[in-house]
């Protein structure tokens, strides 16, 4: 007789113990079951997790012995075997016949990234009765999905953090079929990550397939923000979900578990539906980690216009700003326009493209870029790039860069003239030093300059390099075709200007004429001649400024070029002083401007001596004695360089002036100086870098460590001014204009012999005396004291005529006596009890007027 049987397996059916009995029929009965899956909630995705394509049956007796197998496509099945209890395995959707044999408890599935069917399993013991009519009809069997389901429902909150991407990391790569639910391995390699599903906006939904995971249960954690990498199992399962907030790049880590805290395990055939909102960027969350990018380049730093001219240091800046991790970011850089082949990246040949890596993933990085063909032409002048970002769990971010590149050309422009440029892309033109600089953009065609000389200048040439050795063109047009990126043309304009030294060279230059240009030589030190103990030098400079001057328009437009200095003289009558600086800045000559309407030639006065005079001090603007700039300038004794006269007929103080910075009036104390020795601010080369500075003696009490010296110099120098004495015993009338002789050209600080013979006239307190300096013939001369340190002495009471005489003559008998410090000055007196006119050896750093007399 026959039984027919109808078998169902439910997922929540729990097995029963097998009876030890079996039924005493010996012939067998007819089995019908039917196999049906565990239901699951609806999915959004295509597949279909109801269906079962395929079956492998196995009925499995109570010594473990497979009593029948069956591979079929259908889910209905009829049999026929003995009554008895039997084991039931069932592995369905698998795709293939496993086999009568197989090792049903090492049978593993492979996790998939789709899934056409889901694969299921189901393992349960029945009893097989006899039946009346020979038919045995089981109840249906449920199989259960191997797999779990993740379903997610993601809102970002904040109205400007925008979704980028989820990502289920740390997915089983296997499980068992008749085991999924068993240890989860431990090793990383078993464990793989799905694909990163790209998001928009701010709301997202979807789900994914994976092998079971349990990973266990960490009783520690008693809040959900526990639940994160810090106090997870190594290999437990989480959502990685990306959002930017602005610049901020975020991720954000959830877990998977049968709770919100402390379960980590992901179970077969279970549906975990993760509701999601992303409230804030708090990085103080430890499961929100963040990193910001920012990137850029530099070539519009430089920009001249909107156009970018070559720079081989031109680089690519990513600054990161990484919270909570350092995640590894490589970049890769793709060039889009422009020609690839002349584009290198950090100092290699880029290729169109090139990847690298973040090297500080917390700070700031930095690579060249260098782009560099022949030249810039309207073909390859747009050069764009892309840099994208990605970091280790592939999320990307993409940055684009366009550049329009041209070619420049620099004119430079020295004083007297400009230059125009047309037929460019863009010009502009800005200060540089005493000139301009032009720079002219451009592409193959090139562009046109176009040279203007104005005031006292005339255009000289196009040159192709500072020194003006070669010259590219004379014409005041000139058209540039660029044969490199960049290029530097030199516009050279000559002073029209009037030689001062045309009769020779000296440290005074009278400018007669108001808003005109004069030169001179700028390499002879005074007029250049050898004298006792005295060599003249080469001068070698570099640049020439206005030290001081008496008003703000006596001179202007100082320009050094060609070995000379050229100056403008303004509107305003006075004295100044111009420098020559060398390479290192240093001052190392100086010369006295005496701009007035004065030749001396044509008022000279010849004294008794027979010496000729001029008819006014050195450096007096006015023979109205009543004006203070009738006194002229004061000089130290043997010193060139001169201090502006009393601001009044009586005052103590000096008069105003304007100083250049760096070049203001001051005194040196040589006590005070701060030298190893204060004997090293007292020399003569100390004294030509220092023109604008008064040198004091320096005195000291016996006991010091220093002896005093009662001079401006410390190493006594009989013959700076000329005379060729050098001691007592060969005391000599005789000298020679030596190169630190002040006077102008032609003309010489006179002898004290030279004033023999005067006789004074009468006194006219505060302002002068006059005297008789030939028979009946008389001059005036100012009475403006003697200037020390700071302050004149008897302004308004004497006079002083310094001599270049290095010893002391008496007036009257002319004898003569010599010392180390001495020097003799003509002594002007507005006593009432003679001597009206005398001599005195007051010290050399005194400073007093000179009366120049003709070579």
């Amino acid at each position: 007789m026959k039984h027919t049987i109808f078998f169902l397996l439910t997922l929540a059916l729990c097995w029963g113990c097998i009876s030890d009995r079996e039924p005493d029929a010996r012939s067998k009965v007819t089995v019908e079951l039917t196999v049906r899956p565990d239901p699951m909630t609806t999915t959004t995705r295509t597949t279909d997790e109801a269906a079962i394509r395929d079956l492998n049956f196995y009925l499995i007796d109570r010594k473990g012995a497979v009593v029948l197998y069956r591979y079929l496509t259908a889910t209905t099945l009829r049999f026929e075997c003995l009554p008895g209890d039997y084991l039931v395995r069932i592995a369905a959707n698998v795709g293939r016949s496993l086999g009568e044999t197989a090792d049903l408890f090492q049978y593993k599935v492979t996790y998939q990234e789709h899934y056409n069917m889901l694969p299921m399993f189901c393992e349960q013991k029945t009893t097989i009765s006899l039946s009346s009519d020979g038919v045995v009809q089981l109840p249906p069997i449920t199989v259960k999905r191997v797999v779990s389901k993740i379903s997610y429902n993601l809102t970002a909150k904040p109205a400007d953090m925008e979704l980028k991407s989820v990502q289920l990391i740390s997915i089983p790569r296997t499980a068992v079929v008749f085991a999924p639910d068993g240890t989860a391995a431990d090793n990383p390699d078993d464990y793989t990550d799905s694909p990163e599903t790209t998001l928009t906006g701010q709301r997202a939904a979807g789900s994914y397939y994976m092998l079971p995971n349990r990973q266990g249960v960490n009783t520690s954690i008693t809040d959900q923000k526990q639940k994160n990498a810090d106090n997870a199992p190594a290999c437990a399962s989480w959502l990685l979900i990306r959002a930017t907030r602005g610049s901020k790049v975020l991720a954000y880590s959830v877990y998977l578990g049968e709770n919100n805290t402390s379960d980590f395990n992901v179970r077969a055939n279970s549906h975990y539906t993760l509701n999601i909102t992303l409230l804030n960027d708090n990085t103080a969350d430890t499961r929100i980690a963040s990193y910001t990018a920012t990137v850029y380049d530099d070539f519009d730093d430089g920009n001249i216009g909107s156009y970018c001219v070559y720079d081989p240091d031109y680089s690519l800046h990513v600054d990161m700003v990484n919270e909570n991790s350092s995640l590894a970011i490589s970049g890769r850089l793709e060039v889009t326009q422009g020609d690839s082949d002349y584009f290198e990246f950090d100092r290699n040949d880029c290729n169109s493209s090139f990847e690298f890596e973040i090297y500080n993933p917390k700070g700031g990085n930095y690579f060249y870029l260098d782009y560099r063909p022949p030249i810039f032409t309207k073909d390859n002048s747009q050069l764009a790039y892309r840099v994208t970002l990605t970091d280790e769990y592939g999320f990307a971010q993409s940055y684009d860069f366009k550049h329009t590149m041209a070619n420049v050309v620099y004119v430079h422009t020295s004083t007297g003239g400009s230059v125009t440029a047309d037929k460019c892309l863009y010009a502009q033109t800005a200060t540089e030093g005493s000139g301009k600089r032009t720079a002219a953009l451009c592409h193959e065609d090139g562009c046109r300059l176009t040279a203007t000389a104005t005031g006292y200048y005339l255009f000289d040439g196009w040159y192709a390099d500072a020194a003006y050795t070669r010259l590219l063109s004379s014409s005041e047009s000139y058209t540039y075709i660029p044969r490199d990126l960049y290029a530097d043309i030199y516009a050279r304009f000559r002073a029209v200007d009037t030689p001062l030294d045309s009769k020779g060279t000296a440290n005074c230059y009278i400018a007669p004429t108001l808003n005109t240009r004069y030169s001179f030589n700028a390499t002879v030190q005074g007029n250049g001649k050898n004298t006792r103990n005295i060599w003249a030098q080469n001068l070698n400079g570099t640049s020439a400024r206005m030290l001081w001057e008496s008003d703000s328009k006596v001179v202007e437009n100082v320009l050094y070029a060609d070995n000379r200095i050229s100056f403008s003289t303004g509107n305003a009558r006075g004295n100044a002083v111009i420098g020559l600086f060398d390479v290192t800045d240093n001052c190392i000559w100086s010369w006295h401007i005496w701009s007035v309407d004065y030749d001396p030639a044509t008022t000279a006065q010849t004294y008794v001596s027979g010496a000729v005079f001029m008819d006014r001090n050195l450096g007096a603007i006015s023979t109205d004695c009543t004006h203070p700039a009738s006194r002229g300038l004061y000089y130290q004794w043997g010193r060139k360089d001169p201090f502006i006269h009393p601001a009044n007929c009586t005052s103590y103080e000096p008069e105003r002036v304007v100083y250049t910075e760096g070049f203001a009036f001051n005194v040196s104390y040589p006590r005070n100086a701060g030298t190893e020795s204060p004997y090293d601010v007292m020399t003569v080369e100390w004294s030509i870098a220092h023109p604008t500075t008064f040198m004091s003696d320096a005195m000291y009490e016996d006991w010091e460590e220093w002896a005093s010296v009662v001079d401006w110099l410390y190493n006594h120098h009989p013959n700076l001014w000329g005379n060729i004495t050098t001691s007592n015993s060969n005391i000599s009338k005789i000298s020679y204009k030596s190169i630190y002789d002040p006077c102008p050209v032609g003309w010489k600080v006179p002898s004290p012999e030279d004033f023999v013979g005067i006789e004074r006239v009468s006194q006219s307190s505060p302002y002068y005396v006059t005297i008789h300096y030939n028979g009946n013939r008389t001059t005036n001369i100012p009475i403006g004291g003697t200037f020390v340190d700071t302050r004149f002495m008897n302004n308004g009471q004497l006079g002083r005529l310094y001599t270049n005489a290095p010893y002391y003559m008496f007036w009257g008998t002319y004898g003569c006596r010599y010392g180390d410090i001495s020097c003799t000055s003509i002594i002007f007196s507005t006593g009432s009890v003679p001597s009206f006119i005398d001599t005195t050896d007051y010290y050399r750093y005194a400073a007093n007027p000179i009366r120049c007399i003709r070579e």
